[in-house]
Order: C-alpha cells, then sequence, then structure tokens
C-alpha cells in the first residue's frame, strides 16, 4: 500500500517538480530510489515520522540493491544513466533526511554535519559522472544536466557580484587582514561568484564542491562571517531554482542560522535581511 502511495506521489508531485522528463528508470535500485525521494517530499503534506520511516526503508532497499549488483563498482554505458542518477538523488535525500524532524522534539545533525556529508555525496557523483562522461554525454543525462530548473527573476531579485563584494567588504572589514582566515573567506567568496556566473546565474548549488571543509568547521565553530556567507548560499539556492527540494532546503538553511545570528552585529542587518526576505522569513531583523 505504501509503494501505491508513493508512487502516485512520485506519478502526480515529485515527478513533475524534479526537472526533465522522461528518464528512464529500470532497475530496482533506481526505482526504490525514486520511492524514497517521494517519501521525502511528502514530508512536506505532514506525517513527518510515516515518511521519513519510509524514506529510511526505500533508501537501505536501493543501496543494498546497489552494492549486490556492484553496479556503482562496474559502470558500464547500459548502467551510467541509472547510477549516475540514483548517486545524484541520494545526495539530495541525504540532505532532506538530515533536515526533517520527526517529532517536534528531535535534534537534528548539525548544519555543518549535513553539509559535509552532503558535500561528500556530490564529490562521488562528479567521479561517477567523469568516469562515464563520454557515454553520459551522448544519453538522456546530458539534456537533465543542462536544463534550466531555475525560475525567471526580475532583474533586481538576484544576488549581484556586487552585492557579493559588498559582503566580502563587510567580512573583511572586522579581520585582520593578516588572518588566514580573511583569505579562507575571500576565496569561499570569490567561489559563490563563480558558482552564479559557471551556471549562467542559474544555481549555486555546484558551490559545496568548491570550497574547502575548513569552511564548515568555521560555521560550527560559530564564526559570524562563515554563517552569514552560508545563509546567503542558503538564501540563493532557494531563490535561484525552482526544484521543490532546493527550495526547502534553502529556507531551512537560512532558518536554522537564523537563531545563531540574532545577536550578530548591526552592521550585517542589510545582509541579514535580504536573505530571510528571500525565503519567507518577517520581521527578523
Amino acid at each position: 500500500m505504501k509503494e501505491l502511495q508513493l508512487m502516485h506521489q512520485w506519478s502526480t508531485v515529485t515527478y513533475m517538480h524534479s526537472g526533465p522528463r522522461n528518464m528512464e528508470v529500470f532497475r530496482d535500485w533506481v526505482v526504490n530510489k525514486s520511492l524514497e525521494y517521494s517519501a521525502s517530499q511528502a514530508v512536506e503534506s505532514g506525517e513527518a515520522y510515516e515518511h521519513v520511516t519510509a524514506a529510511l526503508y526505500y533508501q537501505n532497499q536501493s543501496i543494498a540493491e546497489l552494492n549486490r549488483n556492484q553496479s556503482i563498482v562496474h559502470v558500464t554505458q547500459e548502467t551510467c544513466e541509472p547510477v549516475v542518477l540514483v548517486t545524484a538523488l541520494n545526495a539530495v535525500c541525504t540532505l532532506l533526511a538530515s533536515m526533517v524532524p520527526v517529532t517536534s522534539g528531535e535534534q537534528l545533525e548539525s548544519l555543518p554535519e549535513v553539509m559535509l556529508r552532503t558535500r561528500r555525496y556530490m564529490l562521488g557523483l562528479n567521479e561517477v559522472v567523469e568516469h562515464c562522461r563520454s557515454w553520459a554525454e551522448d544519453s538522456e543525462l546530458a539534456r537533465i544536466f543542462m536544463s534550466p530548473t531555475v525560475q525567471k527573476l526580475e532583474d533586481g531579485g538576484l544576488m549581484t557580484a556586487d552585492i557579493v563584494q559588498a559582503l566580502c567588504d563587510k567580512v573583511l572589514a572586522g579581520m585582520d587582514l593578516n588572518d588566514t582566515a580573511t583569505l579562507l573567506f575571500r576565496s569561499i567568496l570569490e567561489k559563490l561568484e563563480k558558482a552564479y556566473v559557471d551556471n549562467n546565474g542559474r544555481s549555486v548549488f555546484s558551490w559545496l564542491v568548491m570550497i574547502e571543509a575548513e569552511f564548515f568547521q568555521s560555521v560550527d565553530q560559530g564564526e559570524l562571517a562563515a554563517m552569514v556567507i552560508l545563509a546567503c548560499w542558503g538564501a540563493l539556492t532557494f531563490a535561484l531554482e525552482e526544484v521543490w527540494w532546493t527550495r526547502y532546503a534553502g529556507r531551512r538553511i537560512v532558518e536554522d542560522l537564523s537563531s545563531r545570528l540574532d545577536e550578530c552585529d548591526t552592521s550585517w542587518n542589510e545582509v541579514l535581511r535580504w536573505c530571510y526576505e528571500e525565503v519567507g522569513i518577517v520581521n527578523r531583523v
């Protein structure tokens, strides 16, 4: 019964909000991963415990089948598409599952831990794609990766290079220019801008694999500049893409950081106000 419910969720909701259509699904582990993905989206409609439990069940099924067939170890032209698809969905589902509280009092993992694990999955995805690039370029995957998934926003609605530079200036203004952390944050901001430019202003999600893991340690330690930068990335991820999971994750990231940023210096108000307004948080600063 649960499979029927989730296939209905997939065919009527999730599938329609997940990018290009007609991707062939012909492996059991792809089907199970798709059911997990659908269960993750269904959390938004309520009954979190039921849907998260289902998502974890299908995740275990998919990974077990993938390992049993050694499909991730021996990628062929025939298995290229489903392996890449499952690897991508696994990164998405890992991110979502770590952000969804099953009960009101559940203690979730820290945001830096979630982001680091998602980053590792994305790096793995890059390796898989690179391994089978010659096959992928002639497959349905090419259309998926090249297809825009973003909203057409009005001019002025994006974080422009000028705004990124202004944020960089605010970070640098409060730090010792000889401090190694200053160099790290300068590099982090340059890569955020590069991710935006490289994707033609459509996405900044690739920023996760461009930055150093050290950045998330700074977030975990409560480094103000790091938290503000991550909030900006979350807001951009929410604003630029219309795929349901990027919007959910982007908003949750900003919400999670907002409580830690409540007492920060007022010099950050302009940047934080922009972040909060983009994801629909009102009257925060």
